[in-house]
């Protein structure tokens, strides 16, 4: 997000928060009043993404139908009743619910945020059509009715995916604990809620949590608390039969489990291990357990991570997306329903801009206001300042500090890479076609197909092998790229798109999906062209389809397994391996060194022999990439924001690796 859109999103919420809806948020509760003009009078003090939260919630608030009597029951359940005393200071009076304090335990107030999130997830209903007949329908539900075309459509509650995205000391866990405690008192009947984390240690805690809080409600002992289960008891059954469990990735998951609600903490330290989460399986195993749930939630809490990929850090790039959409709706008496109404969110961050500025960071106390809205009541400036010093003292790794206190994947800095100008200085008008094997050429492949609205691409590395060819000239790359038509209509490059298609550097591909035949057809039009085609290189993680069907496509040519597997090879996106790949990809095509210590490119005395076909999408590409550094100084290539494209680059980056595969400079 940049600058100009949080003013543009401070408009809109400007523009929303008339007089009437301010009387209507202070009707739920007077605290959500006060958030919503506390973001209105110092944006400084908020990021554009929170902003955006807030907006979304008063679009929401005109299109859907607002249950305030359940949002009202719900605070109260926790915090019981308040009074204000003449010096504006709060007093518990009685009921609520005690939670564990620093010197005993206590029954807390809830702050205007949290306020916030339950009101996002409990408040908003709407009719959902349940696309059965009343006449299939002996008896409604006392929450249905029939429409007029003769279907039976049902009054839920909206929400049913929402994440809270904080640093740490901003009560997560409480927040968390207490959603367990709702559905469990007040969901269904049969209500199962399962608490999910990566290790066991963190789903105890949460799970401890709750039953602390359970502890304080059963004065009844109505429940059997295990270290396994929360259950009520056999003998009141009549009144409930709702448990919890905790979960943990990569443990045995309960069988046949029916879930209501899945809690899962801390996704953003969830690593991919071979393209795969253990965490993210288990959400996703016991999410799809919740299809005959009438309000099923699925409630998440995180806080940013170490790690440089996983399942969280593609979530929170789709959330950011799902909430610049709000962007493009001003304000009218009939607002739009959007596919995404039903996931919401909090991300409490720093400003795009901020996050990569760490002396900013280090010394902003506006900053720890903007993400940390319990600075002062749970959390202190001191704490903050602590932790830095146990930073400098080696105490702490500067990427722990970042992702636990300022909620940034601080691994990970960004810089520039190459620009358009200095790559169109390597195109020369040649096509890989004429890189025949006859003239001592051989082939090396990158394929890289992401999800079907990105661009898919291959990139052919061509190498020449015979010693009467100039040093300088035996190297050439040359693309093919595709894009789902689908996707073409709705970019915001369209007209990008339909010159190159017009050019004849774009192809594309009917309907919604992109059908791998495209590529092999392309594979095999450059065989029958002369072209050795000697090794394929792919992120494992985005191709397994069009693998495949490279691979059905190898063996119909008479290769063996043993050969297809030594012909086609995965290759990790990790830093390990995209930072060397980065450096001979920069030697072989500019004839630069990357300097880590002046985190900058010096020459050398190479003469570059790598050269680019006359491809538009080349020069496009590489000046859409950043460049990001970790915390040990290794680098990798993103895309530098959701509309730009790499994945000529990417696949580029692949066949460098099955190249230097090959010449044995890579080690397995």
């Amino acid at each position: 997000m940049t600058p100009e859109e949080k003013d543009k999103a401070h408009e809109i919420l400007d523009r929303r928060l008339t007089e009437d809806m301010l009387r209507a948020l202070y009707a739920i509760d007077p605290r959500l009043e006060d958030y919503f003009v506390g973001i209105l009078k110092h944006p400084e003090l908020h990021n554009g993404y929170e902003i955006l939260c807030a907006v979304k919630f008063l679009r929401l608030l005109r299109t859907y139908e607002f249950n305030e009597r359940r949002v009202q029951q719900i605070i109260q359940l926790r915090e019981g009743e308040w009074r204000q005393d003449e010096r504006g200071r709060w007093h518990h009076v009685r009921g609520g619910i005690k939670c564990p304090g620093t010197d005993t335990a206590h029954v807390y107030r809830w702050q205007p945020f949290q306020v916030f999130v339950l009101a996002s997830v409990f408040g908003f209903h709407t009719w959902f059509n349940t696309e059965v007949q009343a006449i299939d329908k002996p008896e409604l539900l006392p929450t249905e009715r029939e429409r007029e075309d003769g279907y039976v459509e049902d009054f839920r509650r909206l929400c049913n995916y929402f994440i809270l995205y904080t640093p740490r000391k901003t009560d997560k866990t409480g927040m968390s604990a207490y959603i367990q405690v709702v559905f469990f008192l007040m969901g269904d009947y049969n209500s199962e809620i399962y608490c999910c984390a990566n290790a066991e240690f963190q789903s105890r805690i949460l799970y401890g949590r709750t039953t602390f809080m359970l502890n304080d409600v059963d004065t009844k002992q109505r429940f059997d608390m295990t270290s396994r289960s929360i259950k009520w008891k056999p003998k009141f059954h009549s009144v409930r039969n709702a448990m919890i469990m905790p979960l943990t990735a990569g443990g045995k998951t309960k069988d046949g489990p029916f879930a209501e609600l899945v809690n899962w903490d801390e996704l953003g330290s969830s690593p991919y291990t071979n393209g795969k989460s253990d965490m993210m399986n288990l959400v996703n195993v016991m999410r799809s357990s919740m299809g005959p749930r009438r309000e099923g939630l699925t409630f998440g809490t995180t806080t940013a991570g170490t790690i440089s990929s996983g399942p969280f850090i593609e979530m929170l790039d789709g959330l950011h997306k799902n909430l610049l959409m709000e962007l493009k709706f001003d304000t009218g008496e009939e607002q739009p329903t959007l596919s995404n109404d039903r996931q919401l969110c909090l991300l409490l961050e720093p400003d795009d801009w901020e996050k990569y500025d760490e002396q900013l960071l280090l010394t902003s106390k506006d900053i720890r206001r903007k993400i940390n809205p319990m600075l002062g009541i749970t959390c202190q400036h001191q704490f903050y300042e602590d932790s830095i010093a146990d930073m400098y003292n080696g105490k702490m790794t500067k990427a722990e500090l970042f992702s636990k206190l300022f909620n940034v994947y601080m691994e990970m800095r960004v810089t520039k890479w190459l620009s358009g100008d200095q790559i169109r200085q390597r195109q020369i008008n040649r096509r890989i076609t004429e890189c025949k094997y006859q003239d001592g050429w051989n082939i090396f492949v990158g394929l890289d197909f992401g999800g079907n609205d990105d661009l898919f691409a291959i990139s052919y590395l061509g190498v020449n092998y015979r010693q009467d060819m100039p040093a300088d000239q035996r190297m050439f790359a040359d693309c093919e790229v595709w894009i789902v038509e689908k996707a073409m209509n709705e970019s915001p490059n369209r007209p990008l798109y339909e010159l190159w298609v017009e050019q004849g550097w774009l192809s594309v591909c009917p309907g919604e999906v992109f059908n791998p035949d495209y590529a092999i057809n392309d594979l095999m039009q450059k065989t029958q062209q002369g072209l050795n085609l000697y090794m394929f290189g792919y992120d494992p993680a985005q191709s397994i389809l069009p693998i495949n069907t490279v691979k059905a496509w190898l063996q119909s040519l008479n290769i063996d397994a043993k050969t297809i597997k030594n012909m086609v090879v995965p290759v990790s996106q990790s830093f390990v391996t995209m930072n060397g790949l980065l450096q001979h990809l920069e030697y072989m095509l500019l004839g630069i060194e990357y300097n880590a210590d002046t985190n900058g490119w010096s020459f050398s005395d190479y003469n570059p022999p790598l050269y680019l076909s006359n491809s538009p999408l080349w020069p496009w590409g590489f000046q859409n990439a950043k460049v990001e550094i970790s915390s040990s100084e290794l680098r990798a290539i993103r895309k530098t924001n959701q509309h730009t494209k790499i994945d000529m680059i990417h696949a580029l980056l692949d066949a460098c690796y099955v190249f230097d595969f090959s010449e044995g400079q890579i080690q397995q």
